[in-house]
């Protein structure tokens, strides 16, 4: 019998098959195997690894594109929320502005009224009371310094200066002439102070 050209595996497997035809091993050419199909192995496995290492690169740039545009879009996030809420706190501050010179002039009026008496002084202390509450609801608060309380240029207006002979009460608040206004830790109106110095 003649089986012509095979292959290693072609043979080992007509060997399995054929356990018992061994007068015919010598009808059998056996070809080494073809090292070109390794060659072009290696070389597909190159092309593969070389695949891959694009599709990572192509992968890590994606990412970092979009981790740049996330934190891009968090910028924006917030510095859009700051800008409104110094737009917000402008506003508030403006209005408020206008509303403690109307506050002081409705304090000077109870201070008169309060002489009289009677209905109208009830009124405008009930004014008062409203517009005080109207003023905090939007965040703004009224500060009055206590006497001793360190001095802060932030928020205290020094309209005079008293000599002390204790070093300890070096730049503290002597009297209030006039309540100020904050809205956080933003003077609207500082309060105007006298302020003691040392020496």
């Amino acid at each position: 019998m003649i089986l012509g050209k095979v292959t290693e595996f072609d043979f080992t497997l007509y060997l399995i098959q054929n356990t018992n035809m061994n007068d015919a091993y010598d009808d059998v050419i056996i070809e080494p195997e073809d090292d070109g199909a390794e060659e072009k192995g290696d070389a597909k496995i190159k092309k593969l690894r070389d695949d891959l290492k694009k599709v990572k690169a192509e992968r890590d740039e994606y990412l970092a594109g979009w981790q740049r545009s996330k934190a891009d879009y968090v910028n924006l996030s917030r510095r859009t929320r700051e800008q409104e809420e110094s737009r917000t706190r402008s506003g508030v501050m403006g209005i408020a502005r206008s509303i403690i010179t109307v506050f002081d002039s409705l304090e000077a009026a109870q201070k008169a009224a309060e002489a009289v008496g009677g209905s109208v002084f009830d009124g405008i202390v009930q004014v008062t009371k409203q517009l005080e509450h109207a003023l905090k609801e939007n965040g703004v608060e009224r500060f009055t310094p206590q006497e001793g309380e360190q001095f802060n240029p932030n928020f205290h207006e020094p309209m005079q200066t008293v000599a002390t002979e204790s070093e300890v009460e070096d730049n503290t608040v002597s009297e209030t002439f006039q309540s100020g206004y904050k809205a956080g830790e933003t003077a609207i109106r500082p309060a105007r102070v006298s302020v003691k110095k040392y020496g």
